[in-house]
């Protein structure tokens, strides 16, 4: 009797809750009705102004025609005048007054002789009104009710994007594979197009610092049009050759370990000055065998230009199977719809760019114990949801349909899904930092741009400069520089509390009076030096990855500002959370939150910062989108707005998430 009461108090304090909410959300969108309807009286009123002021106008118009009349009038009164005073001028008795003053008969007698030639009078039809001067047409400005239009994803097959290089300093010789042939391309300048018959002419022309080969397996991946196989393989001494005249142009070599048998591999990598393996155990076996220590460790990583989460533009749809992931063949129909097909996520003739698209393609896929781990590692990063299982899946039609049940329940739950692909993302490896230790190791310069961050905030009181500290001090990627601008606080005690949590340059200044947050974040912009710089708001929550995450967000895209368009939103008012704008992640989409923007510091200089409050960011966006600059959408996670009540911007595509400041899905 105790458990029923206990199961009925709990319905009732959660419809009551859920009533709470749904009164709280009327009486939002009450308010979001009588904002709209306070528009429409502006709009109203502006429609009234607008008529007088063509009132207004069509009188100056009649006005400015009878001045066309008048001036026309006295036109032909003064030519009137002229022609007068000339025929007075041209008569015979003037001309002959004129000639009987010089005195000489002649003159007299020539001027009697001569016609007398007078042009015709003027008539008032020749002088008409001059027409009022038409103003040029102007377009007529469409009203944008549906804001900013999503930008479209990737094309249907995925296509490798160009540049930048991390390294363009440095020249590499590579026989690698597709997948690792992709993974390096903007790490170096990369030449492939080379084979046992031209490798001295490749030499010659491209004069490389490197020659890096991996262990290339026969199949639908292999690199150089498999053109080194043989030589990989241990059957011709071509690759010996070419190491050897390595050596004697001080070329570098590394051989990469990257799969196969070991012992396939240990004759061919003795030739190489440095040989790689992808992982610490690997790498003792490789000391043992090669009796030396020039080894070291590449793990299997990712390259975020290639490996990324932009959406593909068919969407997903499907189950991917990789590995054994079924002790059988699927039964013909199997599954029902709608999770159908289920289908192999690649075979023996798939190629690598077909993969890059499959990765994209299905909505889930499962993963058999024996899922190759560097298919897997791509996978996650590109934010593909995935299923690892411990065992194959029977393919009786109970274990079958219990597997069918589990990957509707696991779609479903999107939200879960989605962080657990995020956080699955997170956890991938970029190459490029990887590559430092080893290139230094072989000799090799390995400079490069970092991207220095530049956090840039403006305070009002202590408790803003507390919360945005605290959110500081836990970054995983902290910023190198900080620039505070503080209204109404001692600048001293600014930069004394920011230096006990921020271990880099600490920049204060005092706005000496009252200013929008606008206009302070402009002043604290033109004080920042880092090649990016991160807008924090004081208000805002930000999570221990935000910065780290949006700085690997600007490796994977070419874009001048990312932020978030789908981000939570906290109303301290209502103590609801909202997801805004779901479904706008990962796209270039010039619609994202003041407070999650990482730009590039000359893009953002040269928009500049408006002199507003709240809205800044809006006339932000609204400049972009008219210059053309480039705005990425990225996650969701990570950063959650908070404000005191809802606005219209809020309100608008937006579904309640939660009811606490940081929801545990925002926050990861």
């Amino acid at each position: 009797m105790s458990d029923e009461l206990e199961t009925t108090r709990r319905a009732l304090e959660a419809a009551v809750s859920a009533a709470r909410d749904a009164a709280e959300l009327a009486r939002l969108l009450a308010d979001y009705q009588a904002r709209l309807a306070a528009a429409a009286t502006s709009e109203a009123e502006a429609l009234t102004r607008l008529k007088e002021a063509e009132a207004r106008l069509k009188t100056t118009e009649r006005q400015a025609a009878q001045l066309a009349k008048n001036l026309a009038e006295q036109k032909y009164q003064t030519e009137v005048a002229l022609w007068r005073l000339e025929s007075v001028q041209e008569s015979r008795w003037s001309k002959l007054g004129d000639a009987i003053h010089t005195k000489k008969p002649g003159e007299v007698a020539k001027t009697l002789r001569a016609p007398v030639r007078k042009r015709p009078a003027p008539k008032r039809s020749d002088f008409p009104p001059t027409p009022l001067a038409q103003p040029p047409a102007v377009q007529p400005v469409a009203p944008a009710t549906e804001g900013p239009a999503v930008s479209a994803p990737m094309a249907e097959g995925f296509v490798v994007p160009k540049g930048p290089l991390a390294r363009p300093h440095l020249t590499v010789a590579a026989i690698v594979d597709r997948r690792s042939e992709a993974l390096f391309r903007y790490e170096w300048r990369q030449v492939t197009n080379f084979g046992p018959d031209n490798w001295r002419a490749m030499l010659d022309q491209h004069r490389p610092h490197l020659l890096f080969v991996e262990s290339v397996q026969p199949g639908p991946l292999q690199g150089n049009g498999g053109r080194w196989l043989e030589e990989l393989a241990g059957r011709t001494r071509g690759l010996r050759d070419l190491t050897e005249e390595c050596a004697r142009r001080g070329i570098r070599t590394i051989f990469w370990h990257s799969g196969g048998p070991l012992a396939h591999s240990v004759p061919v990598a003795s030739y190489f000055d440095q040989v790689l393996a992808t992982s610490e155990a690997r790498a003792r076996e490789w000391r043992a065998a090669l009796r030396h220590d020039r080894v070291a460790v590449l793990p299997l990583s990712v390259q975020p230009r290639v490996h990324n989460q932009i959406p593909s533009a068919t969407g997903r749809t499907g189950v991917g199977l990789l590995g054994t992931a079924l002790q059988g063949e699927l039964p013909a129909g199997f599954p029902e719809s709608p999770d159908a097909p289920w289908r192999p996520l690649w075979d023996d003739k798939t190629t690598y760019d077909d993969l890059l698209t499959a990765y994209r393609s299905v909505s889930l896929v499962l993963a058999g114990p024996d899922a190759e781990a560097r298919t897997v590692e791509e996978l996650s990063a590109c934010g593909t949801p995935l299923m690892q299982l411990t065992a194959p899946v029977a393919t009786g039609e109970e274990a079958l349909r219990r597997a069918l049940t589990s990957v509707r329940e696991y779609l479903a739950a999107e939200d879960q899904s989605a962080a657990e692909a995020h956080l699955a993302w997170r956890a991938t490896v970029p190459v490029t930092p990887l590559l430092d230790p080893i290139l230094t190791a072989a000799g090799l310069p390995s400079l490069r741009n970092a991207g220095a961050i530049t956090a840039i905030t403006a305070v009002s009181d202590p408790a803003e400069l507390d919360h945005v500290l605290a959110r500081l001090r836990h970054q995983a990627h902290a910023p190198g520089q900080l620039v505070i601008v503080a209204e109404g606080m001692d600048a001293v005690t600014v930069q004394k509390a920011a230096a006990a949590v921020h271990g880099g340059e600490v920049i204060v200044r005092e706005t000496g009076g009252a200013l929008t947050r606008g206009a302070a974040l402009d002043r604290a912009l033109g004080l920042a030096d880092g090649d990016l710089v991160a807008v924090l708001d004081p208000r805002d929550l930000y999570g221990e990855h935000y910065l780290a995450d949006l700085v690997r967000h600007f490796a994977a895209v070419d874009a001048e500002i990312i932020g978030k368009s789908s981000h939570y939103a906290h109303i301290l008012g209502a103590g609801t959370t909202l997801l805004h704008a779901p479904g706008t992640e990962h796209r270039f989409l010039p619609e994202v939150a003041g407070g999650s923007i990482l730009a590039r510091r000359p893009a953002l200089t040269a928009l500049g910062i408006a002199d507003l409050s709240d809205e800044w960011d809006e006339t932000l966006m609204r400049q972009c989108r008219t210059d053309g600059v480039r705005v990425y959408s990225a996650d969701r996670y990570s950063y959650v707005r908070v404000r005191p009540a809802a606005t219209e911007r809020l309100l608008s595509s937006s579904r309640v998430a939660g009811h606490t400041p940081a929801e545990p899905l925002a926050m990861i």
